[in-house]
């Protein structure tokens, strides 16, 4: 039986349902109508394609059968779309219907739904949000090992979940800068068999990312295909462009940086915190500066980026509209320092955009950084929705106590 605070889940479901009949999306665009014409067993392609075009084993399968029984595609997507709103609403503790109503309509009206268009909705959706449903499974359980005794058969269950979605590169890096943070918080605690257990597969997943044969074979055929003078640039170089294409995605794109600094905003006008006040002004401002600097010459280098004569200096048209942006991301940290202080709630908003953040920019060494549109950022967008709810679930429980402080007054 699903508890009273959780039924806002059901509408997520029940709407993106609704928006897919609505719109008449073609399921089997793009990627799904090519994978739906393998005449091959899922293990037999997923082995194959593990050998020569990507270290994502069983998502490779999965793809094709998603693209062969959309049935079976509805069904995983649906529990999937659900555990990862659970495991959300779990992690930032969301205990009451309210908080969970804002969660879901907070998703409906941010989330860029076209960027699960770029590979076409059935690929993408068995690349990211499949995974990233199994790693939030995970993350519920180790959260809860911090302060209660959880079930074995349950660690064992979310351990295999952590295997799973590990095959998903972006994942990998996760994990890996999670537990880095985890061993820091923890100190000595860390040290034991479960955490042992996590190191070894985070470890494995990334030697699973730098030596699969198909990783290393896509790579020159991408190159080729896509930044024929990729190998040519610096790897400065390569962090810029992918610095100012999170830029442009977050500020210019889908304004979801945009909408974060406004609740950073109204957040420090309520708890009249001047310094918080003014520095989100600043950012907001250098934000709507900086859209025409950061999309311009992105532009100019997504357009020549196939060429074979691509020679422009990425220095001198990225350095600037990539500072602003540092300079924005250097603010929302301080902002939330002062809003929340040395708390958990500023530790997890920090940790969690710096560790997606970081996951995103890690594209900047494929020779796709481009190619792939905005899908390495989806995790990032996730975090940053997420964030956004917790600010406005803040200042709803906020408005709360203060009615209930004037209402006190007024009685005695």
């Amino acid at each position: 039986m699903i508890k009273k605070d959780k039924i806002p889940f059901i509408i997520i479901i029940i709407f993106y349902s609704l928006l897919f009949i609505t719109s008449n999306v073609n399921w089997m665009s793009r990627d799904a109508l090519w994978f739906s014409k393998v005449n091959s067993s899922p293990l037999a392609f997923a082995i194959k394609r593990y050998e020569t075009w990507s270290s994502r084993f069983w998502i490779e399968g999965a793809v094709l059968v998603a693209s062969k029984h959309l049935f079976i595609f509805f069904l995983i997507t649906i529990i999937s779309a659900f555990f990862l709103f659970y495991s959300v609403s779990k992690l930032i503790s969301f205990n009451k219907f309210i908080s969970n109503l804002v969660l879901v309509l907070f998703f409906i009206a941010l989330f860029p739904i076209a960027s699960l268009q770029s590979a076409g909705f059935i690929a993408t959706i068995v690349n990211y949000i499949w995974p990233s449903a199994l790693f939030g499974y995970w993350l519920i359980i180790d959260n809860q090992r911090k302060s209660e005794t959880v079930a074995s058969y349950k660690v064992i269950i979310s351990t295999f979940c952590l295997i799973l979605s590990v095959f998903n590169e972006g994942l990998a890096i996760m994990l890996f800068l999670y537990l880095i943070i985890r061993l820091v918080i923890e100190k000595k605690e860390f040290l034991n068999i479960y955490r042992m257990i996590c190191l070894l597969v985070s470890f494995l997943s990334i030697l699973n990312v730098l030596f699969c044969p198909g990783n290393q074979k896509r790579g020159i055929s991408e190159m080729t295909h896509w930044f024929p003078t990729f190998d040519h640039l610096s790897f400065w170089d390569k962090l810029l462009i992918q610095l100012d294409n999170i830029a442009s995605n977050l500020i210019v794109n889908h304004n979801l940086m945009g909408i974060f600094l406004l609740l950073l905003l109204a957040r420090a006008v309520q708890k009249r915190q001047s310094l918080s006040i003014i520095l989100s002004g600043l950012a907001i401002m250098l934000s709507k500066i900086s859209e025409s600097l950061i999309s311009k010459p992105l532009d100019t280098i997504v357009k020549h980026s196939s060429g074979k004569e691509f020679n422009y200096n990425i220095t001198s048209m990225l350095l600037a509209p990539s500072l602003i942006f540092i300079i924005i991301l250097g603010l929302v940290v301080f902002i939330i320092i002062l809003l929340y202080g040395k708390s958990s709630k500023s530790l997890i908003a920090i940790t969690s955009l710096g560790t997606t953040f970081a996951t995103g920019r890690s594209i900047s060494l494929s020779p796709t950084l481009l190619a792939s549109a905005d899908r390495p950022l989806l995790f990032l967008y996730f975090v940053i929705i997420f964030n956004c709810v917790v600010l406005l679930d803040d200042m709803i429980e906020f408005n709360k106590n203060k009615d209930k402080i004037v209402v006190k007054k007024i009685s005695e």
